[in-house]
């Protein structure tokens, strides 16, 4: 299946969602915010416990996390990691040991993954704000545009004619 192809059939899965169109944005958003924290092997499972948990859609948190793929995983950690390391260790640099024991290494992936956690989640935030947002307008106006197309089908008149005759 061509990337292209793989895209077309998200979007037309994402314009078939039903629901409340603010479980369907709070879901995205979810997804989005999980998909960009560096979580990778737990992205699936932490969707599907806590869209449910939250009442949440878990088709498009599901949907979300899909923002996290091989393209954007190096630029989007390399980015968490420095903003952890910047808020975390302003004081001095993250190196490596001088020798390699136990001790030190743990210390440096502690610290290292305490940073890359840290600077994910702050970069997590804005996608997922912006996703709701444009989630929640993109369903209210499929979910318009299907109305309006059901009515035009079913001739549903917008305003019913005046009565006439002397009953009117």
């Amino acid at each position: 299946m061509t990337i292209s192809r793989t895209i077309r059939y998200q979007w037309l899965k994402f314009k078939r969602l039903q629901g409340d169109p603010r479980k369907l944005a709070w879901g995205m958003a979810l997804g989005v915010f999980i998909g960009v924290t560096p979580t990778v092997p737990f992205h699936t499972a932490a969707v599907l416990i806590l869209a449910p948990f939250l009442g949440i859609s878990p088709v498009t948190a599901y949907l979300g996390i899909w923002i996290m793929n091989p393209v954007t995983i190096a630029p989007l950690y390399l980015a968490a990691y420095k903003v952890g390391k910047f808020l975390l260790f302003r004081g001095g640099p993250l190196t490596l040991p001088a020798t390699y024991d136990v001790q030190n290494t743990l210390d440096l992936l502690w610290r290292g993954g305490l940073a890359l956690q840290l600077g994910g989640v702050i970069i997590a935030l804005p996608p997922a704000i912006i996703s709701y947002f444009l989630t929640l307008w993109a369903v209210q106006r499929f979910q318009q545009e299907k109305a309006r197309k059901a009515a035009s089908v079913l001739n549903f008149p917008q305003n019913p004619p005046a009565p006439s005759g002397p009953a009117a």
